[in-house]
């Protein structure tokens, strides 16, 4: 088989990668409610067809399920996450939750390995390292962030949930997300940034430039915008998060330690004004070629005089 031929049957399965068929003329016993079906599982208890008596099998399967081996195993879902982030992050958002393993919960799973790892690699580093009250605020943040990788890096990429949900509002896939969803989508990216922060750990710290690529190629399979569509979408929502950011932090820094406001004022405005631009920006410009776009299949579309 040719290399362009796997590619295709690649791309094939990264837009669908699990297969629901069954066999309509194989039936089914069900030896929790005594009722005969059809399918995958048994329509009045849901328990998966084909359970039998207690083996060995099944002892191997309860004792995976403690640590999510079982069905919608972990390893699983963190290798769709890699391959297809998109489309699987899209999956799920969209109601097909039943192909991941819970993501909150993995991500949990996910910073407890990666402060593993940090105790591994970085054993000096983090035993050394104490979280001073009277350091600045921004660094005391940092600090905790490494120390829980997990919430740490959601908390840092929450920030980007309202700049995604404007300026990637008029994309082709997945128009006009909710804020629950883009909390999840969120939740996924932190996880993908978690995997990449093992690598570092475990090889270079040049591995962190994978990070804003996984961003670009998840959005892109996520929303469906083309590699540069993508890419300005992406410095613009990185620009306004990162204001954001900035402006949450100064202005709890403010309330806590008590500085002049008169010294922040002009400091926080212009992180406002910056981060709402960028967005706005982004949201405009997508709206008014989105509508473009919608004439012009339309022109396409109407019969000619």
């Amino acid at each position: 088989m040719n290399i362009k031929k796997r590619y295709k049957q690649y791309k094939a399965w990264q837009l669908n990668a699990f297969d629901w068929s069954y066999d309509e003329n194989e039936h089914h016993y069900c030896v929790n409610c005594e009722n005969e079906f059809v399918g995958n599982h048994c329509p009045h208890c849901s328990q998966k067809a084909g359970m039998g008596k207690v083996s060995w099998k099944s002892v191997l399967q309860s004792s995976a399920e403690v640590w999510g081996m079982h069905n919608r195993s972990l390893l699983y879902s963190l290798w769709q996450l890699i391959w297809r982030p998109g489309y699987f992050i899209s999956d799920y958002i969209n109601g097909k939750r039943q192909v991941s393993f819970p993501p909150v919960k993995m991500l949990v799973i996910m910073g407890v390995i990666s402060v593993v790892v940090d105790y591994i690699f970085k054993a000096p580093d983090i035993t050394e390292e104490v979280i001073k009250e009277d350091s600045p605020l921004l660094d005391q943040y940092f600090q905790w962030v490494e120390a829980s990788p997990g919430w740490g890096w959601l908390s840092i990429v929450c920030f980007f949930i309202i700049p995604t949900f404007c300026i990637y509002r008029y994309a082709p896939c997945n128009t006009k997300h909710s804020l629950p969803q883009g909390f999840f989508i969120q939740v996924f990216m932190s996880i993908q940034v978690l995997i990449v922060d093992d690598l570092a750990d475990f090889f270079s710290s040049y591995f962190y430039i994978m990070v804003p690529l996984c961003y670009l190629y998840a959005y892109r399979q996520l929303f469906g915008y083309g590699f540069w569509g993508n890419l300005w979408r992406g410095l613009l929502m990185l620009i306004s998060s990162a204001m954001f950011a900035i402006l949450a932090i100064s202005i709890t820094e403010l309330l806590t330690t008590g500085p002049s406001f008169a010294d922040r004022f002009l400091f926080i405005m212009c992180c406002a004004v910056l981060a709402t631009v960028s967005m706005l920006a982004g949201m405009l410009i997508s709206k008014s070629l989105a509508r473009l776009k919608e004439k012009r299949e339309k022109s396409k579309i109407s019969p000619t005089s």
